[in-house]
């Protein structure tokens, strides 16, 4: 069977080649606000396409892949400063093709009779 993984979204961490954590301390939040906009409210809302995160006490940015094809541009941005500022880049979340279906089992669980005392 074929299998090719391909991740769904890119993990960029603040850390540097060295070791060290990339600075101004607020760099993801400024990345995501280049996609953000404001909700009818007035309010800060960050795009689905790359949102500030913390993985593993790391500040860091997830981008989507579906953003190189919706905003290559904006991809472009992104990835540009991921590599300009030597920035960590791990995948995401992984997407598996297949080239033939698969069978799904169900599983059900037991089914536990419970005696209620009243």
């Amino acid at each position: 069977m074929y299998i090719r993984s391909d991740p769904e979204e890119w993990l960029i961490l603040g850390v540097t080649p060295n070791g060290r954590t990339f600075r101004p301390s607020d760099w993801a939040e400024r990345l995501c606000g280049a996609l953000a906009s404001h909700d009818n409210k007035g309010r800060w809302v960050y795009s689905n396409h790359a949102q500030p995160v913390i993985h593993q006490g790391q500040v860091g940015v997830r981008v989507k892949a579906a953003l190189k094809n919706l905003n290559p541009n904006a991809y472009k941005f992104i990835m540009g400063f991921t590599n300009d500022n030597q920035l960590k880049v791990i995948p995401g979340r992984k997407v598996l093709y297949l080239n033939k279906p698969i069978a799904v089992t169900e599983i059900t669980p037991p089914v536990r009779k419970r005696n209620l005392a009243l």
